[in-house]
């Protein structure tokens, strides 16, 4: 996972991933697949300060 900063803190988070489910369903169903990891991709939150944000 890739490590960004919190933009309320600035301490170092794990970004928010991608459900397997959405990356199934966009291979079955491209390219209106490509729709649904658009949609879905988990919230970025912060476990100091406690701030969630969908970077």
């Amino acid at each position: 996972m890739a490590q960004i900063s919190c933009p309320k803190c600035g301490k170092m988070v794990t970004r928010g991933g991608i459900p397997a489910w959405q990356i199934i369903v966009a291979i079955c169903f491209f390219p209106i697949g490509l729709l649904a990891l658009l949609a879905g991709r988990e919230p970025t939150v912060c476990p100091f300060c406690g701030h969630t944000s969908q970077i």
